[in-house]
């Protein structure tokens, strides 16, 4: 139990690092987004699937600008015998988003991080407005 444990706290350390650089970063500084996914990386984004880095940044670069609010977060480590030999670990996200100053609409998101030459990368990233009428 001792070592698993330590994992689940490096992932909540993780996770919590990745969202706070990941909305400054969507919200502030789109260019700079290129540095966390990878070639290999995959999006839906509330039912529509982005395949790669350029198709995913291609499609958040066309969203209007926006401002994300965190509400919670929750991390944890994903086993080893389904991402062998790499360190991954899952961030569920939920919290508002405002496009264009626009009333904000409720969010769910799920990213599946995975270190990539000591650098946490989003191998899938999954985007859900959350319809609460």
């Amino acid at each position: 139990m001792g070592e698993f444990k330590s994992k689940a706290d490096q992932a909540i350390q993780a996770g919590e690092q990745f969202c706070d650089l990941y909305y400054d970063i969507l919200d502030t500084k789109r260019h700079q987004l290129s540095k966390l996914y990878t070639t290999s990386s995959t999006e839906i984004w509330n039912g529509n699937p982005h395949q790669g880095e350029t198709k995913i940044l291609e499609f958040i670069n066309n969203l209007p600008p926006s401002e994300h609010v965190i509400h919670s977060l929750d991390c944890q480590p994903v086993l080893e015998i389904v991402t062998p030999g790499r360190t991954t670990v899952l961030v569920t996200v939920e919290g508002t988003v405002s496009f264009n100053n626009e009333k904000p609409r409720y969010f769910n998101q799920n990213f599946m991080l995975t270190a990539v030459d000591n650098v946490w990368k989003i191998a899938s990233d999954c985007f859900r407005y959350i319809d609460t009428s």
